[in-house]
């Protein structure tokens, strides 16, 4: 028997299987299980660490490399790898995370005591838009007759059990797990409706409910085949607008809500960059107008004159805390900004609480903060002797040679992203550009002098960027509250877009190589 005991709550989970023909990791999912495996579990991060209280099996190849001789002496095994074929009691200290998640697009008010209804229809009034992220998941309830605001509610994405990026799902999907993946977000999506509804102090009907999400997360959501995805030239199965009920969706009797999920472009510019679009009415404007959403997948939208200049770049992880040693999520503990001051960094983390690891907007600040006191040079590399011991930010927290690399992947693939895009529709280096808009919970709290800093964007960027907020919420809300003629505009902006294909474009390799530099350094 293995006795499974998450650290912070005590809950016990037991599993008779030890014939150790699966690995823990297969084993924790298969018992519904969340546990955080970065790499989707193919023993690249070294980050789904268990630690046996007693029993634990000798250690793997693969162990011996990812782990410290105290670790290992400790019981620390990695859960992607080892195989239990006898008792044992593991502990699982990472357990349910709060995420810091940008959710509501306006005003929270407390809900009325009588709930309105549309005049002489008797019919409910009520709507929940909803974001699907990789990583995260967040979600309004509102008003479909003037707006107001009742609740919003935020969660963790628990498909990252098969990997912190879309190519890890792909992967897992493709390899049979498939409908595990869609029975993971369809019961995420079902507790985050319940508790919108929970918080709301009256009896609610919700009518109807949007949902933006990459294409990925949208396959999987919808039981669609990601083969198609996951190699050239990366069709989607079904991209177009989907429209179905909450009960055949999510498979919960009694719910009686239209569910739409709005439709993508392509393979990596999916429904949450077309719901952006619309949200922030870009194709009403004259202007030139960039949206960046920085993520695993670093999507972009230019609008020019009657053109929309669409693109993806994998950026990787790296901003979402993913491959960083001691990265982690936007959650309590996270050091989220930190200042090269006196010879040491001083730092802030979400929630003041003691800092644990660091989020994408303190890898940024903390990477400017080498940059700018020429700790690294223009190459990436680290001086003594922060190469060898890495680069203290707090008690407990470091910052590794290896994390330099990540971070100048990322970047770089962000900035040939940009600068490819607008290469494209020859809109020079930025200046052109009336708007900026930067996407997303990580675009909301990183600071973009430290973006420029590191060269991540170009110097014309300084001081023109606006963090835009949630606009995959914003636009799945615009759809529930507008009319049939103005929801047409979703279409529209899908035909006038026109995809730059990154990888068959030689200047964004030849930028891609260039960017990774730190020329400030």
């Amino acid at each position: 028997m293995i006795e499974i005991i998450r650290c912070r709550t005590g809950q016990k989970i037991y599993i008779e299987n030890m014939q150790g023909e699966k690995t823990l990791l297969t084993l924790l999912g298969e018992h519904g299980v969340a546990f955080f495996a970065p790499c989707g579990g193919r023993g690249e991060c070294g980050r789904c660490r268990v630690r046996f209280a007693w029993g634990a099996p000798e250690p793997t190849e693969k162990e011996r490399r990812l782990l410290s001789a105290d670790e290992l002496g400790k019981g620390v095994r990695l859960a992607c790898a080892v195989r239990v074929k006898e008792p044992c009691r593991i502990l699982l200290e990472d357990d349910e995370e709060q995420m810091a998640v940008l959710a509501g697009t306006g005003e929270v008010r407390a809900c009325p005591e009588h709930v309105p209804v549309q005049t002489g229809t008797g019919a409910p009034v009520f709507g929940i838009a909803v974001d699907v992220g990789t990583t995260t998941l967040a979600a309004e309830l509102f008003s479909l007759e003037d707006g107001r605001t009742l609740a919003t509610a935020t969660g963790v994405n628990h498909q990252r059990v098969y990997g912190a990026d879309v190519l890890s799902r792909i992967a897992a999907a493709n390899e049979g797990r498939g409908a595990l993946l869609r029975e993971s977000i369809c019961a995420d999506l079902v507790r985050l409706t319940e508790e919108l509804l929970a918080q709301v102090k009256c009896e609610v009907q919700v009518s109807h409910m949007v949902i933006a999400g990459n294409t990925t997360m949208c396959h999987l959501l919808r039981g669609l085949s990601c083969e198609g995805l996951g190699r050239a030239p990366f069709a989607p199965a079904d991209n177009g607008l989907y429209e179905t009920d909450a009960d055949a969706l999510f498979g919960v009797d009694g719910w009686r809500m239209k569910v739409t999920v709005l439709s993508g472009i392509s393979a990596f510019v999916g429904g949450d960059i077309v719901a952006g679009i619309y949200g922030m009415r870009m194709t009403e404007r004259r202007g030139r107008c960039l949206l960046l959403d920085i993520g695993t997948n670093g999507e972009m939208a230019l609008w020019q004159k009657d053109t929309l200049f669409v693109t993806s770049t994998a950026a990787g992880p790296v901003f979402e805390g993913g491959n960083i040693s001691c990265g982690m999520p936007g959650v309590p503990g996270a050091v989220c900004h930190a200042a090269y001051w006196g010879g040491r960094f001083l730092c802030e983390t979400i929630g003041e609480a003691p800092a644990v690891g660091i989020c994408g907007s303190g890898i940024i600040d903390i990477a400017a903060g080498l940059v700018e006191h020429h700790l690294v040079d223009k190459n990436g590399t680290l001086k003594e002797p922060w190469f060898t011991q890495g680069v203290p930010v707090a008690e407990g927290v470091r910052f590794y040679q290896r994390d330099i690399r990540e971070v100048q992947m990322g970047k770089g693939a962000i900035r040939a992203g940009i600068e490819t895009l607008l290469a494209a529709a020859g809109a020079g280096d930025g200046m052109a550009c009336e708007e900026i808009l930067l996407a997303g919970g990580f675009g909301y709290s990183m600071q973009t002098e430290k973006a420029v800093r590191i060269g991540m964007f170009p110097a014309s960027f300084a001081g023109r960027v606006t963090a835009a907020g949630n606009t995959s919420l914003k636009g799945a809300k615009r759809y529930l509250l507008s009319g049939e003629k103005e929801r047409e505009e979703i279409g529209r902006i899908c035909a006038c877009a026109r995809e730059i294909r990154l990888a068959e474009q030689p200047l964004f390799q030849e930028l891609y190589v260039k960017h990774m530099l730190f020329s400030g350094a």
